[in-house]
Order: structure tokens, then sequence, then C-alpha cells
């Protein structure tokens, strides 16, 4: 698995062996980050929730993000984001999170961080988690006013209605659909 883009752009990282975990493939980041623009991402604080192998976070952080958090419940995931941090020199002692995404919103919450842009990619199987975690971070006041949400999810699948965020657009990369979503005016 490598960078697509940014400072990093080529440089490998491990990817995740876990079969329930599938990482967001080189063109779904790619487009991805197309899509948000040049330059978007810079000085930018990111959350990187079910973060899997942590390659968004990367992605951001390669495109000169401020910050980026990662999130995940399985320790297996987390140690695969921490080598892939130490393979880029990228220090992560205060910015991986395990456990739920619950539990880190509130860790956020009351450390009083704040983020532009979250990345959304839990288990196909389950869709729900990604808009409860958005509803639960608008409701915690993590969000920025102008924050963007990315929900990766199966093409198939329609999202779940958001109380605080407005789908802003969908696009469909093969088997995955992502949905953009910002917060209602």
């Amino acid at each position: 698995m490598r960078i697509t883009g940014g400072i990093f752009k080529g440089r490998k990282v491990n990817p995740i062996k876990i079969p329930a975990v599938r990482p967001s493939k080189s063109m779904v980041r790619e487009a991805l980050f197309s899509i948000l623009g040049p330059g978007y991402c810079s000085e930018k604080i990111i959350g990187d929730f079910f973060s899997g192998s942590g390659i968004m976070a990367l992605e951001a952080l390669s495109r000169d993000a401020q910050s980026a958090y990662c999130v995940d419940s399985d320790i297996q995931s987390c140690n695969i984001i921490r080598s892939n941090f130490n393979l880029l020199n990228i220090p992560c002692t205060d910015t991986l999170f395990h456990m739920s995404i619950t539990q880190a919103l509130s860790h956020f919450s009351s450390s009083g961080i704040v983020f532009d842009i979250v990345f959304l990619d839990p288990p196909y199987a389950n869709p729900e988690l990604a808009v409860n975690a958005i509803n639960k971070a608008c409701s915690t006041g993590v969000l920025a006013t102008d924050a963007v949400a990315v929900f990766e999810h199966h093409y198939k699948i329609s999202p779940p209605e958001c109380r605080e965020m407005l789908i802003l657009k969908q696009k469909k990369y093969g088997h995955s659909m992502l949905t953009f979503y910002n917060c209602k005016k």
C-alpha cells in the first residue's frame, strides 16, 4: 500500500491483514483528496475514525494537515497504525486512540479538540456506525462549523439520515461510495 499524494507520495506503508478490515483503495483515496481540492488539508485537524491501517490520516498528513487523530477499537489495527506512522517518522503517541468512537469523542470534547475533516470508514455491514459518530461528534462540539465528514461505504447501501449534517455529494468508485457531509446551516 502506498501514499498517493503529498510529501510522502509513493512511500509504502503496511496493509492491514485482518479479514474484516478493508483498507481504502488507492483510487478511492486519490479521488477523495482530488474532490477536496489541492491544499484543502493544509493546516487542518483531521479525524480518522474506524482507522484500520491509518492510511487516511497518513494521506492527510502527507498533504500538510496540521494533525491527524486515529481511532480504532481493534488492538491489531492500532498496532499497524503505530507501525505505519513509525515508517514515516511521524509521532503518534498523543494522536492514536485504542477505544470506541464514543469514548474518543468524549475525550476530544473534554480536551477541546475540534476537527475540520473527519474520515469514517466503518465495516460495510454497519454503516449506521458512521452516522452515529457524525451525530455524536456534532453534539459533543468536536466539529468545526464548516467541517466536512467523508463516509466510505458500499455503493448499494444508502447512508442513514444524519441529524446534524447534510449530504453535500456522493461519488461511486467500484464497490465503494464516498458520501460527503457538511454542517447544516
